[in-house]
């Protein structure tokens, strides 16, 4: 068992039980690298990656991890939660740098509806604060 995926396992855990989302900027790496089933190509922005995924928690109700895998330098997290009465579920799959930073993390969800709901929902929070974020640059 990694040291470095269990204490991001931890870690995250904590930042969901506190609903301290600023929480998550301190555990990726500066170039991390996003994959999600919305888009073919990755994230790369790190600022744009911190966005999404403090958005989440606003989008999906009851967002939760239920079972967690430390996997050598590899942190993979089964999420629940719901975004009005679609039940969601996903795996985050979290590769980690020497640091134990998130070097990448990839996203499965499904159904496709709830991957349709999440994909409306996001897009607008997701244009809201980058819009913020590059305006204070």
């Amino acid at each position: 068992m990694s040291d470095r995926a269990q204490k991001l396992i931890t870690h995250i855990l904590d930042i969901i039980a506190h609903k301290d989302h600023d929480g998550i900027d301190a555990v990726l790496a500066d170039e991390v690298e996003l994959n999600t089933p919305r888009f073919l190509k990755a994230i790369t922005d790190k600022a744009h990656v911190q966005i999404v995924l403090k958005t989440i928690p606003k989008i999906v109700e009851d967002f939760h991890y239920d079972r967690t895998w430390p996997c050598g330098d590899e942190a993979i997290m089964e999420f629940k939660g719901n975004i009005g009465p679609i039940q969601v579920h996903g795996l985050d799959i979290f590769r980690l740098n020497e640091q134990g930073k998130v070097k990448e993390l990839t996203v499965f969800i499904r159904p496709t509806k709830a991957h349709a709901a999440l994909a409306e929902s996001e897009d607008a929070l997701i244009r809201a604060e980058l819009g913020k974020a590059r305006a204070s640059a």
